[in-house]
């Protein structure tokens, strides 16, 4: 969440402390053409704007958004609204145009700029990453000369590309993975992939508000069973699997849901970081008293798609479900 939106998002929020929620909502709403230019306005001064140099930045203001102000009768002008505004000093309006000294126009980018840092910092100093010697900045806000320098000057020990058309670089990617789908032969997982199990209960291991009588035995409800951990390298078609045994072949069906962490070892699927992913339904056989139900539950990794399979090693039925890596559940068969 730390791209260009969030200095947009800076700079919406200033305007908004200057002209107050009511006249900014106006803006979005009845004068939406005025706020699109007040916008684009500042995409042009943020992608421009030069680090470390002196003087002042300019913004030119549309009519609408003067107007709005100016029929407001608790601030009665653009200027006396930044004059009774906690940027009194640090910014003016003349002659149509919001004008800040290029150091104080520079804040707009501090949060998202200190997020950017925190955040390759981490990734970065990953046992899994020491090696890295070069950053490659693409997409649109890769072109703002701001996060360039902060980011040059942040990893001094590091190589830092911008290529031509960092901001189409996305998209020719995508374009190019649509045509050539191994073009990408292997990558990170992004969460640690699991199942939710019921193994049997052990009171040096398990927490007491975790026990659970099922069939005449106790188990351990909850528990996540890992089959992929987070930053682990895929290739593509990656395949796990493992086998269990339904806890009540008497029932009618079988549910398993699938869990994602964005812990490496999670314990149970309702820790902190958890969540459901997605739930295949298996319809289960009628089998004489005393038979187990044996299932092969796999996971397979594909281009953008997870799928799992549960297969009744009995009968040799199979049931799975796709799910999007990037979102939702897609689809679901026999």
């Amino acid at each position: 969440p730390w791209g260009g939106k969030s200095v947009d998002d800076a700079f919406e929020m200033f305007i908004e402390d200057i002209i107050g929620k009511e006249s900014m909502k106006q803006l979005r709403t009845t004068s939406f053409d005025d706020y699109l230019e007040l916008m684009r306005n500042f995409e042009m001064k943020k992608r421009s704007v030069k680090p470390g140099k002196e003087g002042n930045t300019f913004l030119s203001v549309p009519l609408g958004l003067v107007q709005i102000v100016k029929n407001d009768k608790s601030r009665k002008s653009l200027e006396k609204a930044i004059e009774n505004s906690p940027y009194a000093g640090k910014v003016t309006f003349e002659n149509w145009k919001l004008k800040w000294k290029n150091e104080n126009f520079l804040r707009f980018f501090e949060v998202t700029i200190r997020n950017i840092k925190a955040h390759l910092r981490e990734i970065l100093y990953d046992s899994d990453m020491t090696d890295v010697e070069t950053i490659l900045m693409v997409g649109g806000f890769a072109e703002c000369e701001v996060v360039q320098n902060a980011v040059r000057e942040h990893f001094k020990t590091k190589r830092v590309v911008v290529p031509e058309d960092a901001g189409v670089s996305v998209l020719k990617g995508a374009v190019f993975f649509g045509h050539v789908p191994d073009a990408i032969s292997r990558r990170k997982a992004r969460y640690t992939y699991g199942i939710q199990s019921w193994p049997s209960f052990n009171p040096a291991k398990h927490p007491e508000n975790k026990k659970v009588e099922v069939n005449g035995k106790y188990r351990c409800k909850d528990v996540f069973f890992k089959y992929v951990t987070k930053g682990q390298v895929l290739t593509l078609g990656y395949e796990k699997a493992q086998i269990f045994q339904a806890l009540n072949p008497k029932e009618k069906k079988l549910e398993c849901a699938i869990y994602i962490s964005d812990s490496r070892d999670p314990v149970f699927v309702d820790d902190p970081g958890c969540r459901r992913l997605g739930v295949l339904t298996i319809p289960l056989p009628d089998l004489p008293d005393g038979a187990a139900i044996e299932l092969e539950e796999s996971m397979i990794f594909g281009e953008t798609e997870l799928r799992f399979q549960a297969k009744d090693i009995f009968s040799g039925k199979s049931y799975e479900v796709q799910m999007d890596l990037l979102g939702d559940t897609v689809d679901e068969d026999e």
